[in-house]
């Protein structure tokens, strides 16, 4: 059978050992190795270790587990590459990853009674510590790599991000004003500056909100008159959402749940919710999503927080992969007129 792995021998008793993030499940089995061992994890994400007759373990850089001899054991598949250095048998008493005179001489000491713990040699006997292996350097090599691969991507995320041109539907061309002052908004909004945000958006949307003349239907008119009056109240809502930020860092000390919505807002999302046999929280997660994202990524010209909030809602559908609406188990009878 093909081993899931591959494998570099440092010396007669230690060696690096990858697990390839494209190593079927089915491979990683139940096994038992012959010599006690020492393993430490050197890269990995989310990769687990499990004793026979144990719950499975989270294992992460810097992990250092013990496998006796014939304990039966296995590895459980993560995200990335896992790699691992074992030692077998010897015990590496000054960690260079190898297991020379060195070892025993720390090793006699320790068991003599001038001795009482392994710092105390170090102390007496640093050049016994201080020798650098090839698995010391490859080590270094192998973290310095990962953490420049991790710089790179972060770096081509945040250009890809920058770079990204806004929905064609913002009104907001490459290089436009209006463009620049919706990124300025997110990148206030990003950083918890609200209320700066707000302002921003509210500046840019007030004079195409005096330009639109659109012919609309009564049903229609009627919804965005009383989505007018909420908007007075636009000021509390913002507020809360700072007050809903706040709660929610204290949430994670208290435990507390974070402040609803308005009345108003909340018995105008009732309203959907019920016609659109849909749950009242997830209405109201959808609304929420709607001012965060007028505030963070903008908006058609002329629109509001809350008529960008509630076109928000009224699009939404559990179908959608960006909507968090739920359908409820069993629907609202509709009112007799």
């Amino acid at each position: 059978m093909k081993q899931p792995y591959v494998e570099k021998l440092i010396n007669e008793n230690t060696r690096l050992r990858k697990f390839s993030s494209s190593t079927p499940e089915d491979q990683l089995v139940w096994h038992r190795d012959r010599q006690d061992r020492v393993v430490k994890v050197i890269g990995g994400k989310g990769w687990m270790f499990q004793r026979d007759g144990s719950i499975p373990v989270q294992i992460s850089p810097g992990t250092i587990f013990e496998v006796n001899a014939n304990e039966w054991h296995r590895i459980i598949k993560g995200e990335g590459d896992l790699v691992l250095k074992i030692i077998e048998e010897k015990k590496d008493q000054n960690k260079d990853g190898k297991n020379d005179f060195d070892d025993v001489r720390i090793a006699r000491m320790l068991s003599s009674n001038e001795y009482e713990s392994i710092d105390q040699v170090k102390k007496d006997h640093p050049e016994l510590f201080e020798r650098e292996s090839e698995l010391d350097i490859f080590e270094s090599l192998f973290l310095l790599h990962e953490k420049k691969k991790k710089k790179k991507r972060k770096k081509k995320s945040s250009k890809k991000d920058k770079d990204k041109p806004l929905p064609r539907q913002y009104g907001a061309p490459s290089g436009s004003k209006r463009e620049k002052l919706l990124k300025k908004a997110s990148a206030l909004y990003k950083k918890g500056d609200v209320k700066g945000a707000a302002k921003i958006r509210q500046n840019m949307e007030k004079s195409h909100m005096a330009e639109s003349k659109i012919k609309i239907r009564k049903s229609v008119l009627l919804e965005m008159i009383n989505d007018a009056i909420e908007e007075e109240k636009l000021d509390i809502v913002l507020q809360e959402l700072e007050d809903r930020l706040d709660e929610k860092r204290k949430k994670k000390k208290s435990g507390k749940s974070p402040k609803g919505l308005s009345k108003a807002v909340k018995k105008s999302l009732d309203k959907k919710a019920d016609r659109r046999c849909l749950t009242r929280g997830s209405v109201y997660a959808e609304f929420r999503k709607g001012l965060s994202a007028f505030l963070s990524s903008g908006s058609r010209k002329g629109m509001t927080a809350h008529q960008w909030a509630h076109a928000r809602v009224n699009s939404a559908n559990p179908s959608k992969k960006w909507a968090v609406v739920k359908k409820r188990k069993k629907c609202p009878k509709k009112k007799k007129k």
